[in-house]
């Protein structure tokens, strides 16, 4: 059976900012953006598998050693194009649709240094539950 693009390449995809390795986002900023845009934290899993089909779609860049991911010219043209006129949530309408039309993805071996995953999604639990934090949005505030 054919490879076929996933949701969560769509949403790995919709999570990465920057257009190069030195403005790219952290692998915590891909992970916070993809709870904010789907309510949902990213696992390992989903992350790898999208990473390398979008890094062999040409669409993103990926540096897992410099923990640096951006959008390359072609994924801005293709998120340009599918997100016209739609808001912060429409990359689920339209991003699949338009990794579909690419044709069947490559999938091919892709992998963090060992633990950064984990490591990642801890800081982003901290940086949330600091967040949501009444006392610590307080003290935010005193100072």
């Amino acid at each position: 059976m054919a490879a076929q693009w996933m949701l969560s390449d769509a949403w790995v995809f919709s999570s990465v900012e920057g257009t190069g390795p030195d403005d790219g986002s952290t692998l915590v900023r891909v992970i916070a953006n993809a709870d904010l845009i789907n309510h949902a934290v990213l696992t390992e899993a989903e992350f790898l598998q999208a990473v390398a089909r979008l890094v062999a779609a040409g669409l993103i860049g990926a540096e897992a050693e410099a923990d640096r991911y951006w959008c390359t010219d072609a994924g801005r043209a293709l998120y340009q194009q599918g997100m016209k006129r739609r808001g912060l949530f429409g990359w689920i309408d339209a991003i699949p649709p338009a990794l579909n039309r690419l044709g069947e993805p490559q999938d091919k071996a892709w992998s963090l240094p060992l633990g950064a995953f984990d490591r990642a999604i801890e800081e982003y639990s901290r940086e949330a539950h600091a967040l949501a934090d009444p006392h610590h949005r307080q003290r935010r505030k005193e100072s």
